[in-house]
């Protein structure tokens, strides 16, 4: 996987003899393919309103990058040195004090202090070699785990408690980057539009007559497992063990980190979770589906009610199927699902 690979940087202009025309974008920005798709507007400033967009995925990407040159990267550098980070930017306060509050509010299962426990297992690299890491040092690192709690701003200085702090917003940047397309759409007049960044999407109003609908990938299979309906507003993110992985011994190592114990969950394929509409419902929908993806199998539930997520589907590593009810009456399969396989909460 390379992060400045192109994949495509064309636009495509659909239409039927008396249809609205779809303008569309994909590039490969956050290491994924990223997709704009605008319907029913005025295609100059369609086209426009996409570049901006564009324009600042690329932006954040290397604003946000966790190990090539960025402001996270300085922030590690000041920390790794012993040293307190000034700073006037407030995006990047906003950002961080964000991500303290998420790393609260979900008891820890995303916590994005954690870095040096995922650079350690060789995901800070293109390229993942397919060994394990040094266990005695993922051990060291567990024993004084940092946590976002350790970070306070004040007077234009942040500080660190831990020296094992290492910035890692890999679980929270996509979702963020959606929220940011929203505003640059709707700032620019357009008002109909679906934005996906990997599989994290938001839909702006409709498709038509009709809202968006989107797949839910099958984590084992290259097609969608169901379809679901997005209304206007509201974002879906999903968390798997199948783009970011290695395999050792016929056993699956992924990026996504319990930080409980310092190795890849296990428990589960993927998680998804949908946010209805508010100013952070792309970063929401990035960041819930970690704690639903990495908790034990008693805990997902009840940590999806204190998040207040009404909409989530686990998929468990044994292929059984935990979903929510209100999830379960919008989702539309394309596969039989056994009774048995199926837990609706």
């Amino acid at each position: 996987m390379h992060f400045n690979k192109l994949i495509f940087i064309v636009f495509f202009f659909i239409a039927g003899c008396h249809q609205a025309k779809i303008v569309e974008k994909k590039d490969y920005i956050f290491g994924t393919i990223v997709e704009i798709k605008v319907f029913g507007e005025n295609e100059e400033a369609a086209v426009h309103s996409i570049e901006l967009v564009f324009e600042e995925f690329r932006r954040l990407h290397h604003y946000l990058h966790p190990w090539e040159k960025s402001i996270l990267n300085e922030i590690n550098e000041s920390i790794r040195n012993g040293r307190n980070y000034r700073t006037e930017d407030n995006e990047i306060i906003s950002i961080i004090n964000h991500n303290i509050e998420l790393e609260s509010k979900t008891h820890g299962y995303f916590n994005p202090a954690i870095g040096k426990l995922i650079q350690s297992w060789g995901f800070h690299s293109d390229q993942f070699a397919n060994t394990m890491p040094n266990l005695s040092h993922i051990q060291d690192l567990r024993k004084n785990l940092p946590h976002m709690s350790d970070i306070s701003f004040y007077k234009n200085y942040f500080t660190f408690k831990n020296k094992n702090i290492q910035l890692d917003l890999g679980g929270y940047a996509k979702g963020y980057a959606l929220d940011q397309a929203k505003k640059i759409l709707i700032d620019n007049n357009i008002n109909n539009a679906l934005i996906n960044i990997g599989g994290n999407i938001m839909a702006l109003g409709q498709h038509g007559d009709r809202d968006w609908v989107v797949g839910i990938q099958h984590p084992r299979e290259p097609n969608s497992i169901a379809t679901v309906t997005l209304k206007p507003g509201w974002s879906i993110g999903t968390s798997g063990d199948y783009q970011r992985y290695f395999m050792v011994d016929n056993q699956r190592f992924s990026h996504l980190i319990d930080p409980n114990t310092g190795f890849p969950a296990n428990n589960a394929q993927s998680a998804t979770v949908l946010m209805p509409p508010s100013e952070s419902s792309g970063a929401l929908s990035d960041v819930y589906s970690k704690p639903l993806f990495i908790a034990p199998e008693n805990l997902k539930n009840s940590i999806a009610k204190e998040l207040g997520i009404n909409f989530y589907m686990v998929i468990m590593a044994d292929g059984k199927i935990i979903i929510s009810h209100d999830m379960l009456n919008l989702i539309k399969w394309h596969e039989k699902i056994e009774k048995d396989k199926l837990t609706v909460n």
